[in-house]
């Protein structure tokens, strides 16, 4: 039982069975029996005992009055040498109730709680799932509408067109914008046809590349857009490849 106030009832002081224990026992009586209320209240309504002197003491009460109080109104209920009250078992049974009722409420409102939690959670993964498949999808249309745009221009052979698109395609670290995307200014058909007519791209039989991945190197040649192309094409021709790390966006050559 959940210990809690004992409710004090308005008009016991007037009920027939306190006024006829009143007129005989005096106003004495009527302290004597709230106080072994409380007493039973703390005990599971259940007291066993074999002498009223040691109650009496402890209530601070003369033992024959004690006794009287318990045995001769009908105030309470004795059984095998123990006693209890049966309204003081009703009042229990009601917080028991109330008890129960509450926890009920409060469990049905966390379980609210959870699963609007839940489905908000839902709601937001599959929102932020969404939103990266179109944005990666919308990427990969304008890396295919890239790839098209240098397609169609003529002039150009396949082989520095081919070399153009994997150099200017390569995304940046969110994977959301393309190298050429970034820069301030762009026409596509000046930028290709410089590549194809830059002085590296015809003497690019010349060019001797270390057979490792140097990173001195790599950055010695990184404003050269072409050479930095050849570069990564001769790592994957002796057995590297380009490891992508998708938590940050960077990237590094290893050796397969």
């Amino acid at each position: 039982m959940k210990k809690t106030y004992l409710q004090h009832q308005s008009n016991s002081f007037t009920d027939i069975k306190i006024i006829k224990m009143r007129s005989k026992l005096g106003i004495e009586s009527y302290g004597i029996f709230w106080a072994l209320l409380e007493l039973l209240f703390n005990e599971e309504n259940k007291l066993c005992i074999d002498d009223y002197s040691v109650l009496a003491f402890s209530l601070q009460c003369d033992a024959d009055k004690l006794k009287s109080v318990i045995e001769d109104f009908d105030l309470f209920i004795i059984e095998d040498g123990c006693f209890y009250s049966k309204r003081l078992n009703e009042h229990i049974d009601n917080i028991n109730s109330k008890s129960l009722k509450a926890k009920e409420s409060v469990n049905k409102r966390w379980e609210k709680i959870r699963t609007n939690n839940y489905s908000n959670t839902s709601r937001v993964y599959k929102s932020i799932v969404d939103n990266s498949i179109k944005d990666k999808n919308k990427v990969n249309k304008r890396v295919i509408e890239f790839k098209n745009s240098i397609n169609q221009i003529e002039g150009v052979n396949n082989n520095d067109k081919d070399n153009f698109f994997l150099y200017w395609s390569e995304l940046n670290k969110s994977g959301t914008k393309q190298k050429f995307e970034l820069e301030k200014t762009w026409d596509l058909n000046r930028r290709l046809k410089r590549w194809s007519n830059s002085s590296f791209n015809k003497k690019e039989q010349g060019i001797k590349f270390p057979d490792y991945y140097d990173i001195h190197f790599a950055k010695r040649i990184e404003q050269d857009q072409n050479a930095t192309l050849l570069y990564h094409k001769h790592l994957e021709s002796i057995g590297y490849i380009k490891e992508l790390n998708t938590w940050n966006g960077s990237s590094k050559w290893i050796k397969k």
